[in-house]
C-alpha cells in the first residue's frame, strides 16, 4: 500500500459511518423543499397566464404583422415553456414514510429532477420564447430590410441588450441554483454511503 492509499484508507476510517438525519428533520426539509418548488411553480404558472394575456392583445393591437407574428409565437412560446415546467419539474409530494431512508431516497430524487430540468433551461425555458421575442424587436428590419438598422434610435439597441441581459440574468440564475442542488444531491450521497 503506498502512502496515498494509506492516508485515504486512514481517513476514511476517522470518518466512520455517516448519521442518518432524524426523520423529523428529513420531514421537515422534504416538506420545505416541496412547498419550495410547488410556489416556485404556481408563480411561473400566474407568470405565463399574464405573459399569454398581454401578447395575445398584442397580437391584435400592434401594428406591424410581423409583430403581430412574433406576439403569437411569444404565446406559443409561453404555452410550451408553462407544459415543459409542469412535465420537467412538478414536485412529488413527499411520501409518509416511518424512516428517514424513504425520504432520503424521495429527496434525492425531488433533487435530482430539479437539477436536471435546471440543467436544461436553455431549451426549454429561454428557447421557446426567443423567436417571437426577437421578430417582435426586429420586426422593422424584417419588413422594410436591413438598411433601417441605421434610423434604429437608441432606445431600439436598449430594449434588445435589455432583452440580452434578461434572458443571460435567468439562465445564470438558474444555473446557479442548479449548482445548489448538485451540492445538496451530493450531501444526501455522503449521507447514504457506507464507509469503504
Amino acid at each position: 500500500m503506498d502512502q496515498t492509499q494509506s492516508a485515504k484508507a486512514a481517513w476514511q476510517a476517522s470518518v466512520g459511518e455517516a448519521n442518518l438525519p432524524s426523520r423529523e428533520a428529513m420531514r421537515t426539509a422534504s416538506d420545505r423543499f416541496y412547498r419550495l418548488i410547488r410556489r416556485r411553480n404556481r408563480i411561473e404558472y400566474v407568470a405565463s397566464v399574464l405573459v399569454v394575456v398581454v401578447f395575445t392583445a398584442y397580437v391584435f393591437l400592434l401594428p406591424s404583422p410581423v409583430a403581430r407574428i412574433g406576439a403569437a409565437m411569444v404565446v406559443i412560446g409561453t404555452l410550451v415553456m408553462t407544459w415543459q415546467l409542469y412535465r420537467r419539474a412538478s414536485p412529488a409530494e413527499p411520501p409518509a414514510a416511518e424512516t428517514a431512508l424513504p425520504l432520503i431516497v424521495h429527496q434525492r430524487a425531488q433533487l435530482v429532477r430539479q437539477h436536471e430540468a435546471l440543467a436544461k433551461i436553455g431549451r426549454w425555458y429561454i428557447l421557446p420564447f426567443m423567436p417571437g421575442l426577437l421578430l417582435m424587436i426586429l420586426a422593422p428590419v424584417v419588413e422594410a430590410g436591413p438598411q433601417v438598422l441605421r434610423h434604429f434610435s437608441a432606445a431600439n439597441f436598449v430594449s434588445v441588450a435589455v432583452v440580452g441581459l434578461i434572458v443571460g440574468g435567468i439562465w445564470w440564475l438558474n444555473r446557479r441554483a442548479g449548482r445548489r442542488l448538485r451540492r445538496a444531491i451530493d450531501e444526501l450521497d455522503a449521507l447514504r454511503r457506507e464507509p469503504g
